[in-house]
């Protein structure tokens, strides 16, 4: 398979490459590079590709493939661990994840608690992690303005967990 041979055939074949790399990875840039050293890889073996059946299937388990041999480390330090490791974890991840539940449930109700705008200032400051600026876009208040508010919202928080 010459150069442009290969530019038809295997290059329109680009889209599903990426969307089958994004879908497993779930990231973009890592989706871009598992597609170019797919075509790396399919360059390298462009005389066997005319002997395929289905070059569209070879193409997605080679991204597949791809995806795999580069998170295999992941996968395998779990399954190394010993059992009595990870029962140890598990239990004490499962009592830190339901005081932390508890914690969040807490702050929530208190929050709920708050006048309209203090809970609408923390949660777009505190929980979506929004600028100042982004904030004052969308409530149409200043910032100065939202700064005070946030000040009272936390205030607030502070007192309702001093009498728990």
């Amino acid at each position: 398979m010459n150069a442009s041979e290969f530019k038809q055939q295997i290059l329109p074949l680009h889209r599903m490459m990426y969307w089958t790399a994004w879908r497993l990875s779930g990231n973009a840039q890592e989706s871009e590079d598992m597609v170019q050293e797919a075509y790396l890889r399919l360059w390298t073996k462009r005389s066997e590709l005319p002997k395929m059946n289905s070059p569209e299937a070879y193409c997605l388990t080679l991204v597949r493939h791809l995806y795999l041999d580069k998170h295999r480390g992941n996968f395998l330090q779990i399954v190394d661990s010993s059992t009595e490791e990870l029962a140890l974890e598990t239990s004490e991840n499962i009592e830190k994840r339901l005081e932390a539940r508890d914690l969040s449930d807490k702050v929530k109700n208190v929050i709920l608690k708050l006048p309209e705008q203090q809970r609408l200032v923390i949660t777009l400051k505190d929980v979506e992690d929004r600028s100042f600026e982004e904030i004052s876009h969308l409530t149409s208040l200043s910032e100065g303005n939202i700064r005070v508010l946030l000040s009272r919202a936390r205030k607030a928080i502070r007192q309702e967990f001093g009498k728990l």
